[in-house]
């Protein structure tokens, strides 16, 4: 029975996700018809549709798919080492050392010279700094304390986001800018940084999916699965680098979106089971789904104006979070 449902979960997000992509290509400020689509895709046609899909609408939505499915099978392993099922990408500190790199990019006029991809390769260097020093911290006799990485995390994240409220107070005209950073958005995507960007993700994910069946045996317990055959250290380094490489990855492009990486895993969760070889990838699926949605939805509700897609992603997923909150409670 989860076998079949798995299959049919996989067929309607596949399906899901090619029929999302096109729909959100067509639609926007201009939109475009399927026959102007299909010809600005052969290069051929009307400048202006050329211009709106290769240099706005395709990076633009590619980059959503990468985001939006590295935070959604990162927040599934993630959810699968801590055996928390409200566990998220960001709850290892990477997204707090990345908006500090991006802040004083942004702050030292980085922007101004033309350098947004060394802003974002700050923010990058700087979110893996932070996992480094979490890590290097939470080590005791040799092994890594996932109670103790936590801990370290949640310190590392409330400290930096001290560092960064100083940095809006210093930030003056830059103010908006960087807000709009840590709300996450995906305002600037582009060719150039999603090339970049998509090396470390898809190796960080790939690294995650190597150790799906690991995670299966891991959430029976450490000793159980160490009894098993399972290298548990080994699982948690591969598990926490991979996932914080790839997030710092996607937040040094699209800033800081919460609940995306939540959302999905929990719900698939429920529907195919916790088979993280199954459930990773469908994560995947749906994080990608979900983000292009909200990053449509971010662009064309407020015209002219754009909202932040981390404010959309948090009018969906902040009201589902204490619905499963509650029903948690109501069980316990």
């Amino acid at each position: 029975m989860r076998t079949q449902r798995a299959w049919l979960a996989a067929v309607i997000l596949l399906s899901g996700l090619g029929a999302s992509a096109l729909l959100c290509l067509l639609m926007g400020a201009v939109p475009l018809s399927l026959a102007e689509l299909w010809d600005a895709l052969r290069g051929r046609g009307d400048e202006t549709a050329r211009v709106i899909l290769w240099e706005l609408r395709l990076p633009r939505v590619l980059t959503a798919v990468l985001v939006g499915g590295v935070l959604g099978c990162v927040g599934c392993a993630f959810q699968g080492l801590l055996r928390n099922s409200l566990a998220d990408p960001y709850i290892v500190g990477v997204s707090s050392g990345a908006a500090v790199g991006a802040a004083v990019g942004v702050l030292l006029g980085w922007h101004l010279r033309g350098w947004v991809g060394a802003i974002a390769l700050l923010a990058f260097g700087s979110g893996l700094l932070t996992l480094m020093l979490a890590l290097g911290l939470s080590r005791q006799g040799g092994q890594l304390r996932i109670p103790s990485f936590l801990l370290v995390g949640v310190s590392l994240s409330a400290s930096l986001w001290g560092v960064i409220t100083l940095l809006l107070v210093l930030a003056g005209e830059d103010l908006s800018r960087v807000l709009y950073w840590l709300l996450g958005g995906l305002l600037n995507a582009d060719w150039m940084r999603l090339g970049w960007a998509s090396v470390p993700a898809l190796v960080g994910c790939r690294m995650l999916m190597l150790q799906a069946r690991a995670l299966n045996l891991y959430t029976a317990g450490e000793e159980t699965a160490q009894h098993l055959g399972v290298q548990v250290e080994r699982l948690k380094w591969a598990v926490l680098v991979g996932g914080a490489l790839a997030t710092a990855a996607t937040v040094a492009i699209a800033g800081i979106i919460g609940f995306v990486g939540w959302m999905t895993p929990h719900l698939l969760r429920r529907v195919v089971g916790g088979d993280h070889r199954v459930l990773m990838p469908l994560s995947a699926l749906g994080g990608a789904i979900l983000l292009l949605w909200a990053d449509t939805l971010a662009r064309t509700l407020a015209r002219p104006v754009e909202l932040p897609v981390g404010v959309i992603t948090a009018l969906i997923g902040a009201p589902l979070f204490l619905w499963v909150m509650r029903g948690e409670g109501r069980s316990a």
